[in-house]
């Protein structure tokens, strides 16, 4: 794949999330509790990337399916102590504006709601690469990240992305 440069931010057409070859990672940090970090990702989820002239991003992820490589915090993680995964069994993401800042580079301002309460969060994001698969199939791939306040907490939310165009 090559880096694509375009006058577009993302190139045309419609490009569903590949949830086999795409990471949805976090790391939250508490300052109330001495400063603790913890890594994890999503493993189920699902998105959509509309290219062209009024790109669009959209995505669900399920709660359930934190995992932090630890099942007693992955537990605490669903519980009603922070993400109440049976009340609240999606995290949602839409973007507002999708704006170029280089070559290959752009920045999403979208809301993110966590528990029925929507965030404004921006995200620096990189094309990585455009073009034919080994499938044969037409690939995008990207990176983005960035972060929001939760209380007392940062989350930094990274996506390592691969979308599959749609025919």
């Amino acid at each position: 794949m090559s880096a694509v440069a375009s006058k577009t931010v993302l190139p045309v057409g419609t490009w569903n999330v590949d949830p086999v070859h795409t990471t949805i990672g976090f790391q939250v940090t508490d300052t109330s509790d001495l400063f603790s970090t913890i890594i994890g990702r999503f493993t189920d989820f699902e998105g959509r990337i509309e290219g062209g002239d009024e790109p669009q991003l959209a995505g669900t992820i399920r709660v359930a399916s934190v995992n932090t490589d630890n099942e007693q915090r992955d537990a605490h993680l669903r519980s009603p102590d922070f993400l109440e995964a049976d009340k609240h069994p999606e995290i949602l993401f839409r973007s507002t504006t999708v704006e170029p800042t280089g070559d290959d580079s752009f920045r999403i301002r979208g809301e993110l709601t966590v528990k029925d309460t929507p965030f404004e969060i921006e995200l620096d994001g990189r094309i990585r690469g455009v073009g034919q698969g080994k499938a044969g199939d037409e690939r995008l791939v990207i990176d983005a990240r960035g972060a929001f306040e939760w209380g007392t907490t940062t989350v930094e939310l990274t996506a390592a992305v691969s979308a599959v165009k749609e025919a």
